[in-house]
């Protein structure tokens, strides 16, 4: 127990202490999971994020992808992803980048008593289109926890502290992206309500760090999650 919170501090307090520019912005992302049989299950998540002080829808990013369970705590997937943004100028005029992902990850979730941990490593091949495709490669590693607060005996049913981070790096090409091995990282802390064994709902605060090449962003991101598992 005191191992695992301890690597889940660590990674929660890793920041980039220079930043230049700071703005606030709203996302939804909702989190699917369906099991096909007991050694593959479905993965789909969906994210609408906001421009600065929710000015307008700026982000889509809709993930699908396939699973393989090893066992109940190790598995493996791998997917594509769609992002699209647009950007509006001082002028009214809106540009749209495009982005093809591929992507690999593992995961490892565990429980100690009741708190459900999570491990990810995730693997992106990113073909981003503006004037033309550029590819690159990022690598990420997310953990979170899910601590009960006032929730039944089985954790079933409830309120809960979510607590997780997301570090991201550029593996290949960094050229192409913003000239920098460091990405971006995003801690995030909530409060969730468990539903169900198979619905949980979150809202929360979470802090996401951006290198650009022109400046470093700050965002304050206002986020509800709504992740399902049948």
């Amino acid at each position: 127990m005191k191992k695992a919170l301890l690597l889940t501090c660590i990674v929660l307090l890793y920041h980039v202490s220079y930043a230049q520019l700071t703005e606030n912005t709203g996302w939804l992302f909702l989190n699917h999971q369906q099991k096909l049989n007991e050694k593959f299950d479905f993965l789909f998540d969906a994210q609408l994020r906001s421009a600065n002080n929710f000015d307008y829808l700026t982000t889509l990013l809709l993930r699908g992808g396939l699973s393989y369970n090893f066992n109940k705590k190790h598995s493996a997937a791998v997917g594509y992803v769609y992002k699209g943004d647009w950007e509006h100028d001082d002028m009214g005029e809106v540009a749209y980048t495009l982005e093809n992902r591929l992507f690999e990850q593992y995961l490892y979730q565990f429980k100690i008593k009741h708190t459900e941990f999570q491990i990810r490593a995730r693997l992106e091949q990113r073909f981003v289109k503006e004037e033309q495709v550029d590819f690159s490669q990022r690598a990420r590693a997310f953990i979170s926890m899910q601590l009960p607060l006032l929730t039944d005996s089985a954790f079933t049913r409830g309120w809960f502290l979510g607590l997780q981070n997301e570090l991201f790096v550029n593996v290949q090409h960094n050229e192409r992206v913003n000239n920098s091995f460091f990405d971006q990282n995003r801690p995030y802390l909530s409060l969730g309500y468990r539903l169900s064994k198979k619905a949980d709902l979150q809202l929360g605060y979470l802090y996401w760090l951006q290198k650009e090449e022109d400046a470093t962003y700050q965002h304050n991101v206002l986020q509800i999650t709504i992740a399902t598992n049948f």
